[in-house]
């Protein structure tokens, strides 16, 4: 079973990019394609990122270890996701042009956030390989996979800022993501740990 969840999550995952390319290579994602990419890669990294989060929050209920087997396919495709929406703001939307982008980063709220948890998200894809817990040994590799928080609640950010406080979506995900840190402080608690 915990083979199939895995596969499954991997195959899942990547669905949502595959049709988005097929669509922009079909030339049916509108007058600006660029944009719908963006905004696109970005939705598919947040919806994945909280559908990470929810795991802990499904454990907890349901006691199925079976569920963290999601977990990792989840984790690199939410990375993934996140570095094709960078890239695609970088090489189509500001046309490749380091200093301009550099610039831009400077003087936008929103970019920086997103930066941030781009790089609170890179030590967690690199760490998603099997070796990794033995490597860092599983405390170290356990407490590094924290950062998950602070960088769900800094993309919550960056999409709070670029839609202006006015999208229904990212008010659902915040009231989640609180709601996930909230049951996950309870079960430490609970535990004892």
């Amino acid at each position: 079973m915990t083979a199939l969840i895995g596969w499954s999550a991997w195959l899942g995952c990547a669905a949502p990019g595959a049709w988005l390319y097929w669509q922009w290579r079909g030339g049916n994602l509108g007058v600006v394609p660029a944009e719908v990419l963006l905004h696109q890669t970005g939705r598919f990294a947040l919806l994945m990122l909280m559908a990470t989060l929810a795991l802990g929050f499904a454990h907890f209920l349901t006691n199925w270890r079976a569920l963290f087997a999601a977990r990792r396919p989840l984790g690199v495709w939410t990375f993934l996701y996140a570095l094709a929406h960078a890239s695609i703001w970088l090489f189509l939307d500001q046309g490749g042009f380091i200093e301009f982008a550099a610039d831009e980063l400077r003087k936008m709220v929103h970019l920086q956030l997103g930066l941030a948890a781009l790089i609170l998200m890179l030590p967690l894809a690199l760490t998603s390989v099997d070796a990794a817990p033995r490597l860092l040994g599983f405390p170290v590799w356990k407490k590094l996979h924290l950062l998950v928080w602070p960088a769900a609640f800094i993309a919550i950010m960056h999409a709070w800022v670029v839609s202006r406080f006015e999208n229904p979506l990212v008010i659902a995900l915040t009231a989640l993501a609180l709601f996930f840190m909230a049951s996950r402080i309870y079960a430490r608690i609970r535990h004892g740990r």
